[in-house]
């Protein structure tokens, strides 16, 4: 009897929670409803907020990542480094490519990315054309456009 109590409540449970990937076993189809969402949140933390915004707004960018393409001292580093930044320039097009210049090193660093997620999708497209990339924190990049 339990048995039977137990296969019941089984059966009624799996018919009102579906997973909604699966319309065909269930034979329902997913159809999403419109809904709120009320977020409570203490003060503190947009205070908080609208300090870390201004800091960057003053700074006149944030933490990011970039791509370094070239890292080279030498008497030709200068002249290196800047044809590294017209090879990249000529194939990524729209993208910013910056000499940096730290004593005794040049080096060819692309890219203002948000995150490290954003600056592996640019890497795993120019690796082939430029075998020593890699991505390196950067402590200020520009602000760059959120899509």
């Amino acid at each position: 009897m339990f048995l039977l109590l137990g296969l019941s409540f089984q059966t009624f449970s799996q018919e009102k929670y579906y997973n909604t990937n699966d319309t065909l076993s269930t034979g329902k189809e997913f159809i999403p409803k419109e809904g709120k969402l009320h977020l409570y949140q203490e003060e503190r933390l947009n205070d908080l907020l609208a300090r870390y915004k201004d800091v960057n707004v003053r700074r006149n960018g944030m933490d990011g990542y970039r791509i370094q393409l070239f890292f080279e001292s030498g008497r030709m580093a200068r002249e290196n480094a800047y044809e590294a930044k017209a090879k990249f320039l000529s194939s990524f097009q729209g993208i910013s490519a910056y000499v940096d210049y730290q004593a005794p090193f040049f080096k060819v660093r692309v890219g203002d990315f948000r995150t490290k997620r954003e600056a592996q999708i640019l890497y795993k497209k120019l690796r082939r054309q430029f075998p020593d990339a890699y991505i390196t924190p950067i402590e200020t990049i520009y602000l760059p456009a959120i899509n």
